[in-house]
């Protein structure tokens, strides 16, 4: 709070108690903690399991689609496999992808960020952009990701890059090689 000698009127209005996206964004040291980080993961992976359901329905044997799509090396196997379901799944998913990636272009945040109450910053605590948020940071790993199901090498190093969270800045290597941290926030909505 402005001390009693401190008013100025010829400063911009207040807020009047509502915060504003730019005003909760420097958070410089308040780094999120590992359990959040976690947490903020897990429900964003439930909300892609919830998105690839129409697929696992349109799938009369799933041990037989595991079996064959293990042998071919495709991860999308599953929703060619599916017919009409895994066109559905696919919309779906791609409409999930699009909501998430503008949530984080925007306010740096995806819904499981919203709920464990943690964004995205630059490491000086700004507001983390287009390209430092999705180019290097969330596209790298998305891409990793679909390629790790080929290939036990690329798997390996997927599953480092998380690891790095235990670090003493709770960096995880994708966050490094953006210029990013991710910090707590206390109104995340």
């Amino acid at each position: 709070m402005d001390s009693p000698g401190s008013f100025n009127p010829y400063a911009p209005p207040r807020s009047g108690g509502i915060v504003q996206p730019e005003e909760d964004l420097r958070l410089d040291g308040d780094l999120a903690s590992r359990w959040q980080r976690l947490g903020g993961a897990l429900f964003d992976t439930l909300l892609i399991f919830i998105a690839r359901a129409p697929a696992y329905a349109g799938v009369s044997s799933m041990a037989a689609v595991a079996q064959k799509g293990a042998r071919l090396k495709n991860p999308f196997y599953l929703y060619m496999h599916a017919g009409r379901w895994g066109v559905v799944t696919a919309v779906v998913s791609a409409a999930l992808l699009a909501v998430q990636w503008w949530l984080l272009v925007k306010r740096g945040q995806t819904v499981g960020k919203m709920v464990a109450r943690t964004r995205v910053v630059r490491t000086d605590g700004s507001r983390a952009d287009f390209v430092h948020v999705l180019a290097l940071r969330d596209w790298p790993v998305f891409v990793l990701g679909i390629l790790a199901a080929t290939s036990s090498v690329l798997s390996i190093i997927d599953m480092l890059d998380y690891l790095f969270v235990f670090r003493p800045d709770r960096r995880c290597l994708h966050d490094l090689i953006a210029g990013t941290k991710v910090v707590r926030v206390p109104n995340a909505w």
